[in-house]
């Protein structure tokens, strides 16, 4: 029973963190869109600085996504680890 409570939590820490990427995602398209609407309205056809904050906190956002879904739950680990041990065993 304990290995199976260990397994939903595991699950329930994944899941949040995935989640909590959505919600980043979704407020980061929000706040540039409102950002580009601002540049381009208050001075049309010119100098795009919203770019910058986009660049910025797009790569926190990456950094996030990998986070939440190429190393979530130890899934990178594991490989790594498989990895090694199919590598030690072939120099038995």
């Amino acid at each position: 029973m304990a290995v199976r409570d260990e397994k939903l939590e595991r699950a329930k820490k994944i899941a949040h963190r995935k989640m909590d990427f959505l919600r980043h995602v979704i407020i980061y398209l929000l706040v540039m869109a409102v950002l580009a609407i601002i540049n381009n309205i208050s001075t049309p056809g010119s100098y795009q600085w919203w770019l910058w904050p986009a660049l910025g906190w797009g790569i926190g956002v990456v950094a996030n996504f990998l986070s939440a879904f190429l190393y979530s739950g130890g899934s990178l680990e594991k490989r790594l680890i498989q990895k090694e041990m199919e590598r030690m065993g072939d120099e038995e």
